[in-house]
C-alpha cells in the first residue's frame, strides 16, 4: 500500500513502546521514496501481514502515550509502518481521544470532569485551586512535570467531583480520585508513584441501589466479589452459558425475542431480531464478530462501568452467550480509557474465563 510519511524517527523509547504490542518486527517493512510527486510519495512493501493487526492501532498508541505522555510524528510513523496504516487515517484516531496528546507535556497529566455532576459538586472551586497552584489548563511552568486540563465526563457521576491522573514512563500509573478535592489531587501528585493495581483505589465504595429489592443486573453488586470466579459460579454464574449451549442458539434468540429487550441507543430496535440476522451470515462469505459497546461518555451515566466493575464475569458469560447465538468466534470489548478498573477487572475475568 502507498501512505506519506514525514522524515520523523521513533526515539527508542517509542520503539520499545510500539515493539512492546506488537512485538519485534518480524517483516523487514521497506520504504521507497518516489521523487517527482506531491509531497514525496513513500511506498511501503510487507504491509500485508501488518494490516491483519490494524485493530491494534487504539492499543499501540496507549502504549506510546504511557511511555512519554504524547504520540510524537516520529512514533506515529513508526506505528503506521508496523501497522500499515496511513499516517492521515492514525492521526485522525490519535487527535480524537482526549486521553491522548499530539504535543510535548509533562510526564503527569491530571484530568479534572467539570462536567454535569461534577460541575455540581464543586469541580469550579478544585478547578480554581489548581490554576493557583499549577496555572491555566495545559500550563506546564512547574517543573515541566505535571500539568492538569478541564475534562468532560469521567463517567464517575456517584462519586463526584472526580479527577483522574495519568503518569507516564516506564512504569506508568493512573488513578481516579472521587469523590476528591484539589489537596487530595496534589498530594497524589507529589507523593511516589503508586505501586498499587487500579482495584485496590475503590473497594470501600458503595454502589448506589446496591441492596436494593428487585434488582436483575445488578442483584450480584456486593454479594460476589468481582475478582473470584468461583464466587460467581456458586451464585448461579454461568448456568445460563451451559443452558444455552444445551438448547442451542435457536432457542437463545428465541428467549431474547419473548423477553422484547431493545436498544438503547434511541432505534429501540429488537435486539432479538438483530441476532437473528447476524446468525443468518454465511460464515463461509462473511465473518460475524460480536462487538460489546461500552464506551458511555454522556454526562451523566455510569450504569456500565458498575457492571464491569462489580460484575466482569456476568459481561463476560454474556458476551459468550451472544457470540453461541449469532455464531460468532471472536468479540470485541471497547470500553473508554477513562475506566482503569473496570478495564483491569474485565482483563482478569477473561483470563479466569
Amino acid at each position: 500500500m502507498d501512505i506519506y510519511l514525514s522524515g520523523a524517527v521513533p526515539n527508542l523509547e517509542e520503539r520499545a513502546a510500539v515493539d512492546s504490542v506488537l512485538g519485534p518486527p518480524k517483516l523487514a517493512l521497506t520504504v521507497e521514496t518516489h521523487r517527482g510527486v506531491p509531497g514525496d510519495k513513500q511506498s511501503i512493501s510487507g504491509g500485508k501481514s501488518a494490516q491483519s493487526q490494524r485493530y491494534m492501532l487504539l492499543s499501540v498508541l496507549h502504549a506510546i502515550n504511557s511511555c512519554v505522555s504524547w504520540i510524537s510524528p516520529g512514533a506515529l510513523n513508526y506505528a503506521c509502518q508496523r501497522l500499515a496504516i496511513p499516517p492521515a487515517e492514525a492521526f485522525g484516531v490519535a487527535d480524537f481521544y482526549g486521553l491522548f496528546s499530539m504535543n510535548p507535556r509533562p510526564p503527569v497529566v491530571i484530568h479534572v470532569c467539570d462536567d454535569l455532576a461534577c460541575l455540581i459538586q464543586g469541580a469550579p472551586k478544585i478547578c480554581d485551586a489548581l490554576k493557583r497552584r499549577l496555572g491555566p489548563p495545559r500550563s506546564q511552568r512547574a517543573s515541566g512535570i505535571v500539568t492538569w486540563l478541564q475534562s468532560s465526563c469521567l463517567g464517575l457521576c456517584d462519586r463526584a467531583p472526580a479527577a483522574l491522573i495519568l503518569g507516564a514512563g516506564v512504569k506508568p500509573w493512573e488513578r481516579q480520585l472521587a469523590p476528591t478535592t484539589a489537596e487530595d489531587i496534589m498530594a497524589t501528585v507529589k507523593g511516589p508513584q503508586p505501586e498499587q493495581k487500579p482495584e485496590t483505589t475503590f473497594l470501600s465504595h458503595s454502589t448506589p441501589q446496591q441492596g436494593s429489592p428487585g434488582l436483575r443486573l445488578l442483584k450480584g453488586i456486593g454479594q460476589v466479589a468481582p475478582d473470584s470466579i468461583d464466587d460467581h459460579i456458586s451464585q448461579g454464574g454461568y448456568q445460563a452459558l451451559h443452558k444455552s449451549i444445551d438448547l442451542g442458539p435457536e432457542w437463545v434468540i428465541g428467549e431474547v425475542n419473548e423477553s422484547k429487550l431493545m436498544g438503547r441507543g434511541g432505534a429501540a430496535f429488537p435486539t432479538g431480531r438483530k441476532w437473528e440476522q447476524v446468525s443468518r451470515i454465511d460464515s463461509s462469505r462473511q465473518i460475524p464478530y460480536l462487538v460489546c459497546n461500552a464506551d458511555e461518555s454522556e454526562p451523566g451515566t455510569f450504569k456500565d462501568r458498575v457492571i464491569m466493575e462489580e460484575a466482569p464475569f456476568l459481561l463476560v458469560e454474556s458476551m459468550t452467550i451472544a457470540g453461541l447465538a449469532i455464531g460468532s468466534q471472536q468479540g470485541y470489548l471497547y470500553i473508554r480509557g477513562e475506566y482503569p478498573l473496570a478495564i483491569e477487572r474485565l482483563r482478569y475475568a477473561i483470563d479466569q474465563a
